[in-house]
């Protein structure tokens, strides 16, 4: 025996260098670059199979084939389900799963409370969608989850005589638009959340929001077209699209306010509402802690909530004090100034200022005939003086207090 390097076997060689993948031109590279290594055998080879290697060195193969799309609204349908969050929704949302069209990219979601309302969610995707494209779904394709493979999931798609293809598990590649698109959307929704400084409980509006925009913008993968024109053959349209999280004045009806109320509420916008038509917002409101949709609405892009990370917990006190409003000072009034009807007495003009009054306000009128004589003149004057020395017939019904009973000249002839 001897601790001399003799000749050894090719597989030999292979154990001593740590099992690597040793052929012909690696023997010859190897031993050009060192000394002593002396094969036996050189036309003898590595075995194919080895097991060490296969324990030690296997990874996954790699997804490079490509496989060709479907050219049918509808003919494959991709779904994957993302959550748990670690934040609950505004509506006790922790889950939501997605429904991506493979031909035209369309993406449709579904916020859940639970895994369970998986199924809720493809049957009213699949009479949506398929009402809306005269198309019916073919193939379901997705990664295997216990959501998808539960009995009732199951038969449900049996009955509909829908294919249903699984994913082999911890695979995702084979999934890999539903994965991918997953991933988008929740890179934007991050984004727009951050943008908008709300709380982490607006996520699933925030995902909603995401994946409005996603279906409106032209994607390189589908020709340079937008997910809706392919589904519906018209140019998409985004002048309705404002920034997640502006202040917005949504108008009152009539109805639903008095005379003296005002005609708007300041809401938060989080999203547009995908059922209802075009320029359709949904608008969270503070103080009800509710999430209404209104179209007639006044978007402030430049101003946001600021800091609103708790903006769920906003008072009304709070957030109306930065609308202008008028103080009413009222002025006080005290009790002297006010004082019983029963207790005024009316002034009393002094005699003589009535005298005034009353000669200034006689009037003397000119005779019309102008050829009477100077003794008929002064017949008629005295007859005038002698009437008026005695009383009217008003004085004397009335009888009146000696303060007014004062000389009055008469105008009458």
């Amino acid at each position: 025996m001897t601790n001399q390097s003799p000749g050894a076997s090719l597989a030999t060689w292979h154990r001593r260098l740590c099992h690597r993948s040793l052929d012909d031109a690696a023997v010859r590279y190897i031993s050009s670059k060192v000394e002593n290594m002396e094969v036996n055998n050189k036309s003898e080879s590595t075995p194919k199979i080895c097991g060490i290697c296969a324990q030690g060195r296997q990874h996954k193969e790699a997804g490079t084939k490509r496989r060709e799309k479907c050219r049918e609204i509808l003919a494959i349908v991709h779904s994957d389900l993302c959550g748990p969050m670690q934040t609950v929704g505004l509506n006790g949302e922790r889950y939501f799963v997605t429904f991506i069209d493979e031909m035209s990219g369309r993406v449709s979601i579904a916020l859940l409370n639970t895994k369970d309302g998986a199924i809720k969610a493809f049957e009213s995707y699949r009479a949506r969608a398929e009402k809306s494209s005269g198309k019916v779904i073919k193939v379901f394709r997705n990664d295997g989850g216990g959501e998808y493979l539960n009995r009732e999931f199951k038969k449900y798609l049996t009955e509909a005589g829908i294919q249903h293809i699984v994913s082999p598990p911890y695979t995702p590649s084979q999934n890999g638009l539903a994965e991918r698109t997953n991933r988008t959307i929740m890179e934007n929704a991050r984004c727009i959340l951050e943008d908008s400084k709300l709380g982490k409980e607006f996520w699933g509006y925030a995902v909603l929001n995401a994946t409005h925009i996603y279906n409106r913008l032209p994607s390189r993968s589908h020709n340079d077209i937008s997910p809706l024109e392919h589904w519906t053959g018209k140019i998409a349209e985004i002048g309705h699209l404002r920034i997640f999280g502006s202040t917005t004045s949504m108008h009152v009806p009539s109805k639903k306010r008095q005379k003296l109320d005002p005609k708007s509420v300041r809401c938060v916008l989080v999203g547009y509402e995908e059922d209802a038509g075009s320029r359709v917002y949904r608008l969270y409101n503070p103080i009800t802690k509710k999430v209404v949709v209104s179209r007639d609405v006044i978007i402030d892009e430049l101003s946001v909530i600021g800091n609103a990370q708790e903006v769920s917990h906003i008072t009304s006190t709070e957030w109306n004090k930065e609308a202008p409003t008028t103080a009413l000072k009222q002025s006080e009034v005290e009790e002297e100034d006010f004082q019983r009807l029963d207790t005024i007495i009316p002034p009393v003009r002094p005699i003589e200022e009535i005298a005034g009054i009353q000669e200034s306000i006689t009037v003397r009128p000119r005779l019309a005939v102008q050829d009477i004589t100077q003794g008929e003149r002064n017949a008629i004057q005295e007859a005038g003086q002698e009437k008026a020395s005695k009383p009217r017939r008003s004085q004397r019904m009335r009888q009146p207090s000696g303060l007014f009973l004062i000389p009055m000249r008469s105008s009458h002839f």
